[in-house]
């Protein structure tokens, strides 16, 4: 009676067990499928065009400038309506070198640290008012303007800024900073909040040339030049925290570039991201979707350190992120700049930064804790993401095949 009893025991649990596993393996199919078809989108994605990443050594560089000096002689003249001072008479001889004598090369980022913001105030005496330079002695090739999405990171938001203006002032460039900070809803939007702040610096100035910036990533070179040629670029493409490689082909966030004509022909970036993830990949088959080649420099010069930090309360995993791997040319016509809501709160030109307090539409509704999910991640890109009733299952499965081992 005994073993009849171990026997019907044994064989409900290895069909519970069995039960488990079909709904496991059924549940995720549609997620592997996808991964599948985003990886293999990515690898056919090889064959755009892009700069290759070199090793760093003396003959890359001077050729990388070589090239570098040619375009901008060539493509870099600024508009009619952007020559300042004594400069407005439009005499080429009068323009700002390509590579200016004044700069340094490599940063010893290590060595810096956050100066208090009256001191670095004191130091930047020469901007006006929002953050804004440029230069005495010639007319500058372009108007940057550079947008950093932000909340909550002051401290890191300083040290950025320390790095930023000297390099930009070194690189001749007429330039403004352009803070954008989330006031509401309280999950951060990274995307949207690029998107204002485009719409708003498009308010202030004719610029030629706009950089999107996260308040983490560290420039190494300032030879990298902050400008934008004619076609996107991909400013922040080698990272210490990817020792300095490419990941994957489709990477592209950061620190991006793009001219107006270029961020409103893509519509520019997804309103649609909420907390971490998503938007750069989206932005990427944006550009691939209006056939645009992506530059990246060599890896002599284009070198970020990105500050580490524990995980923002605000800013948390999307767990709908996966989305953005898929390519959605007709959706990419209606979510973005043309689709874009916001409120501003309050602005003020600060020294040394022009300052924006915006509101967004609510979050969705899926940002709750019961809905948090856990990222299985393989390498350096997310693979799937596990959500209760996967996780149930799966646990469930290890439970009643431990007891089998048992």
């Amino acid at each position: 009676m005994m073993s009849l009893s171990r026997r019907c025991t044994r064989t409900v649990i290895c069909v519970i067990f069995l039960i488990q596993t079909v709904v496991f393996i059924v549940t995720m199919m549609p997620r592997q499928a996808a991964v599948q078809k985003v990886t293999t989108t990515v690898l056919e994605l090889d064959t755009v065009a892009m700069t290759t990443a070199a090793p760093p050594d003396n003959d890359t560089l001077e050729l990388f400038l070589a090239d570098y000096e040619e375009q901008c002689e060539r493509q870099f003249l600024p508009k009619r309506s952007n020559f300042v001072g004594s400069y407005g008479g439009g005499n080429r001889a009068s323009l700002c070198p390509c590579i200016p004598d004044s700069l340094e090369g490599p940063l010893n980022i290590s060595a810096l640290h956050p100066l208090p913001i009256g001191e670095m105030e004191l130091q930047q005496k020469e901007l006006k008012p929002g953050g804004m330079w440029s230069p005495s002695s010639c007319q500058p090739r372009q108007r940057v303007a550079i947008i950093i999405p932000f909340r909550d990171r002051e401290e890191h938001l300083m040290l950025l800024l320390n790095i930023l203006h000297p390099m930009l002032q070194r690189q001749m460039l007429h330039y403004t900073i352009f803070v954008i900070e989330q006031s509401r809803p309280p999950v951060f939007n990274k995307a949207a909040l690029m998107n204002t702040g485009y719409m708003e610096a498009r308010n202030v100035a004719d610029f030629d040339c706009y950089i999107f910036h996260d308040v983490d990533m560290l420039p190494e070179n300032d030879r990298n030049f902050y400008t934008c040629s004619e076609s996107p670029r991909h400013v922040g493409s080698h990272i210490d925290k990817w020792k300095y490689t490419v990941p994957y082909p489709g990477i592209f966030g950061g620190v991006t570039a793009f001219t107006k004509e270029l961020f409103e022909h893509v519509n520019g970036f997804s309103n649609q991201f909420y907390g971490w993830g998503g938007e750069d990949d989206d932005m990427y088959s944006r550009i691939r979707a209006k056939n645009l080649t992506i530059v990246r420099f060599s890896k002599t010069v284009a070198r970020y350190t990105m500050i580490k930090h524990k995980g923002d309360v605000g800013n948390p995993y999307n767990v709908k992120s996966g989305i953005a791997w898929k390519f959605r040319p007709k959706h990419y016509l209606v979510d973005g700049l043309n689709s874009l809501r916001y409120k501003l709160v309050e602005v003020e030109l600060r020294p040394l930064y022009f300052w924006m307090l915006v509101a967004l539409p609510p979050h969705p509704s899926y940002f709750k804790r019961s809905q948090r999910s856990i990222r299985v991640t393989s390498g350096t890109k997310p693979v799937l993401v596990l959500t209760s009733v996967e996780r149930v299952s799966l646990a469930a499965a290890f439970l009643w095949y431990s007891l089998i081992l048992g």
